[in-house]
């Protein structure tokens, strides 16, 4: 999930695609949105047909065509939306929103090539048609067929205007008839219309009105004549052709008579005025056609460019809905791809909401299956690391992971003991830098990985100095190529071994040598007595070499009942006992048997305590008078000071002395058998009371003296015993401090 997070990091499904191309209704839209592109498209075509057929006015259709335009605006405003709400989507990465662009823009791109195309075409088809129809040739034909149909009207005209204008004279010369005799001058009027062919003849006056009819019939003015026509009839004969009713009409003033006009009616031959009506009509509608040429054809493009306009849009439309329906699947499997990748086992697909989806189904199903399998095993390798780490948390080694870069990934509790971090931060950091003890075997096994190198180095990290540690390490091969160091604190194993070999030693010296010493002893002895009874005067010489050769031998088998002293060490037998009357007991020994040595003891508490008051008192006996015999060659105050303090669990013996302290480096080797910093010390007065504290559970403290942080000298020993008494004897900590 930056970005991801993922992590994480991821995001809900509805914000894979836009919510509205999830939702349930969105088919019943898309049914919707495809009928009101059919009823769109239908509604153009026929107002265009309509229009163009009729001969109306093609801006009728405008409207129609604004109000298609709005309502296809707004659904490309509406859709635009979505699919920049599906970039924006896609800039944000989610899931799902690459594919559901690509699936768009491909259909858009699918529909818009030939909607275009198609358009271009029907433009130039609509262009040429109208090129074609509005030609010189057709113009020619037309203007030809005009001329006929004029010529034709010009000679019905000229015909009628003969016969009327000397049927006004017969007329004006029958006025007297017409003044004396009405009926006689209507027989004539309708005798002078049968002879010229006329249907109808009457005579009208200013205002319309029928004076006289030649048909019996009812008489009726076909088209009444204008005020213009009515000036004119005056002084010639007016003629009227109406092709629409397929007659011709004459209007002539009667001379003779006041305020009367011949209005005159003449029909065409039936098919000839049929065929002049629809030529007239004809040539109106090409008339009109020529004029709103450009308007049809920008009325027609508008037509294209929406119903291209509506294609685009339904196939948008169409890809939101395959996107929708095809890529929240898919980005399902991919958010819960996701999620197992980033370490969430129990992320499933939810097969049930992907209904009629076959395919996905199956491969969600599959997925399913192989999520289950995988944290199966998981599961199965977190119980058995687990149990390895229960495992190696309960051995004496310890054990050291580290991957190829030489990160720290393991390390059980033996590990962290030894090597203490601060905040347990031992996990994650760098071998070389936390634990530099170990470089030299890495780099043997970097020099050979097939071998198995070991090594042994003395602990120096401040908490356990001196202990001895041998490691061995291996690679462990396979994808991860990670190395295993194990090692072993072995100073125990090795002191033991010191021990029993310096015992068996010391046994066969004390030995060896004792049997000879008596012998010695007391010839030398033997010597002293045999001439001072002899009366004999012993020479200074003599006396000196025999005193010398006394005192060797008691020197000798001192040394000699300290190494069997050493190779019979007893068991503690543990009791209840006062720690005030062993240390007083302890104090006052020792100051009787040095009293030029100033002896400091603190507040004793009475506590009571479980150990072996012979061994406590020995090992007291022996710090006090290792501290004693480190006084001798100092100058200066020689003062040893004994401070007793407890808690609920332990009680501490704290044996302070002026002489030249312990060394600052190798402590530790003072505790081994034999190891001394005094030219006179045999080194077994530590070793025995490390000793007596392995077998109490006790720990041995070495210091320096609290004056030395002021400049003096000296050195500290504080031996710690636990106030209950231990269960099983083992190992004493020791603990030095700089």
């Amino acid at each position: 999930m930056s970005e991801h997070r993922l992590a994480g990091v991821l995001r809900k499904p509805s914000d894979l695609l836009d919510r509205f191309t999830m939702a349930d209704n969105f088919w019943s839209l898309s049914a919707f949105f495809f009928i009101f592109s059919v009823a769109v498209v239908s509604a153009i075509f026929l107002l265009l047909n309509n229009t163009v057929t009729s001969g109306s006015d093609i801006k009728a259709v405008w409207p129609i065509l604004a109000l298609n335009g709005v309502i296809a605006l707004g659904l490309l405003v509406f859709l635009g939306l979505r699919v920049w709400r599906a970039h924006r989507l896609q800039s944000r990465g989610v899931v799902g929103a690459q594919m559901q662009g690509r699936l768009i823009a491909l259909f858009s791109i699918i529909a818009i090539m030939p909607s275009v195309l198609a358009v271009i075409f029907a433009l130039v088809a609509l262009d040429r048609g109208l090129d074609h129809w509005f030609s010189n040739h057709t113009k020619t034909l037309i203007g030809d067929t005009t001329s006929v149909a004029d010529a034709f009207l010009t000679r019905q005209q000229n015909a009628l205007r003969s016969e009327v204008d000397m049927m006004a004279r017969d007329l004006s010369a029958a006025a007297e008839v017409f003044r004396g005799d009405q009926s006689r001058f209507t027989e004539y009027l309708r005798t002078q219309a049968d002879l010229r062919g006329m249907q109808q003849a009457l005579l009208i006056d200013d205002d319309g009105n029928i004076k006289m009819a030649s048909s019996r019939e009812e008489n009726v003015l076909t088209l009444r004549p204008s005020d213009s026509s009515l000036a004119t009839a005056r002084y010639q004969t007016v003629i009227v052709a109406s092709v629409d009713r397929g007659n011709v009409i004459g209007l002539r003033q009667i001379e003779g008579l006041e305020n009367t006009y011949l209005y005159t009616v003449r029909m065409m031959t039936p098919g000839i005025s049929e065929k002049l009506i629809r030529t007239v009509a004809g040539m109106r509608e090409y008339s009109i056609m020529e004029e709103r040429r450009l308007e049809t054809q920008i009325t027609f493009s508008l037509a294209y460019f929406i119903l291209t306009l509506v294609t685009f849009l339904g196939s948008v439309w169409l890809g939101l809905a395959v996107a929708g329906r095809l890529v929240l699947p898919i980005g399902k499997l991919i958010q819960v791809t996701r999620r197992l990748g980033a370490g969430e086992l129990d992320a499933r697909i939810d097969v049930e909401d992907l209904r009629g989806n076959g395919e996905i189904r199956q491969l969600s199903e599959t997925f399913n299956q192989m999520a289950d399998r995988l944290s199966k095993q998981q599961s199965d390798i977190h119980e058995r690391a687990r149990f390895t780490e229960v495992l190696l948390a309960g051995v004496s080694s310890g054990v050291i992971g580290i991957d190829k870069n030489g990160v720290i990934n393991h390390a059980n509790d033996v590990t962290r003991a030894l090597f203490p971090s601060p905040d347990d931060t031992l996990i994650g950091a760098k071998l070389a830098e936390t634990m530099p003890e170990f470089n030299r075997l890495i780099q043997a096994l970097a020099e050979n990985p097939a071998s198995r190198p070991s090594i042994e180095f003395s602990l120096e990290n401040g908490t356990h100095n001196g202990r001895i540690i041998r490691a061995t390490a291996q690679i462990t091969g396979g994808a991860r190529d990670e190395t295993i160091i194990t090692f072993d604190d072995i100073t125990d194993l090795l002191t033991a071994q010191r021990n029993a070999a310096w015992a068996d030693i010391a046994q066969r010296i004390a030995h060896e040598i004792k049997n000879p010493l008596t012998p010695i002893q007391l010839s030398a002895e033997r010597l002293q007595t045999r001439y001072a009874k002899n009366g004999k005067e012993i020479d200074d010489i003599f006396r000196q070499c025999t005193d010398t050769i006394v005192r060797q031998v008691e020197d000798i088998g001192s040394m000699v009942d300290e190494f069997a002293a050493f190779a019979r060490m007893p068991s503690a037998r543990m009791t209840s006992l006062s720690l005030v009357n062993t240390v007083s007991e302890a104090i006052l020994l020792q100051r009787i048997a040095y009293s030029d040595i100033e002896y400091v003891v603190g507040d004793l508490p009475d506590i009571d305590m479980i150990g072996d008051r012979r061994l406590i008192s020995q090992s007291l006996t022996n710090v006090l008078k290792n501290a004693a015999e480190a006084m001798r060659a100092v100058d200066g105050e020689r003062r040893i000071e004994l401070m007793v303090s407890a808690n609920e669990t332990e009680v501490t013996l704290s044996v302070s002395d002026t002489g030249k302290g312990w060394p600052k480096e190798n402590r530790y080797d003072l505790l081994e058998p034999y190891k001394t910093s005094r030219d006179e010390g045999t080194g077994l007065g530590l070793s025995i009371v490390k000793k007596i504290l392995d077998d109490h559970r006790g720990k041995l403290i070495l210091s320096d003296a609290p004056w030395c942080a002021s400049g003096g000298t000296g050195a500290m020993l504080q031996m710690v015993f636990p106030l209950q008494p231990p269960e099983v004897v083992g190992e004493s900590i020791v603990v030095e401090e700089m």
